[in-house]
């Protein structure tokens, strides 16, 4: 069995597949108002196969979120990911599909959303990679307008609390504009 042949049973079970921009596949599976995100990845040894999914959750909500701040088309931003070693099977069968797809599943379905938004909420403002931009969605998710407007005035007083260089004052603004709406 190849990546192919493993994704197209994943899509046969309600997985909907696609390549990313850098061309890697992706599959999604929605649970409730969880979107479980896997990359199957699949090794050929000698002997075995070395096979993993790497799955990660997200919502429609926070990665939608995420792509207004950024002004940038982005289909899909990871609250949390599964950092798991490859499995090494002997062989790969379809059952070993649906049982890895299952355990991805059954983590995702443990996950509290809530909990990764927390934890982005409660970043460092000199986060790195694409943590600020998680941290401004997470904020602006929980309609934390006072939080961003803070970090706003900052920028205009040219202080930049410790963000990376893309962090823009205008990412700032798209963040309050949605803050205002999901406030309660």
């Amino acid at each position: 069995m190849n990546e192919s042949d493993f994704i197209s049973i994943l899509q046969q079970y309600g997985w909907k597949c696609r390549a990313d921009e850098v061309g890697v596949c992706v599959c999604f599976f929605d649970i409730n108002e969880k979107v479980v995100a896997v990359i199957p990845t699949i090794g050929k040894r000698v002997d075995h196969f070395r096979v993993s999914l790497m799955p990660s959750i997200s919502s429609v909500d926070f990665s939608s979120c995420v792509a207004f701040i950024a002004g940038e088309e982005i289909a899909y931003e990871p609250i949390f990911s599964l950092n798991e070693s490859p499995e090494k099977l002997s062989s790969l069968l379809v059952e070993d599909v649906l049982r890895l797809s299952e355990k991805a599943i059954t983590w995702a379905d443990t996950q509290s959303l809530e909990d990764g938004l927390v934890a982005y909420r409660n970043l460092p403002t000199n986060a790195k990679g694409a943590m600020p931009l998680r941290h401004l969605a997470a904020l602006a998710v929980a309609g934390d307008v006072a939080r961003l407007v803070y970090y706003r005035k900052s920028f205009e007083q040219g202080d930049r609390l410790g963000f990376v260089p893309y962090i823009t004052s205008e990412m700032l603004d798209r963040a309050i504009e949605l803050a205002k709406q999901y406030q309660t």
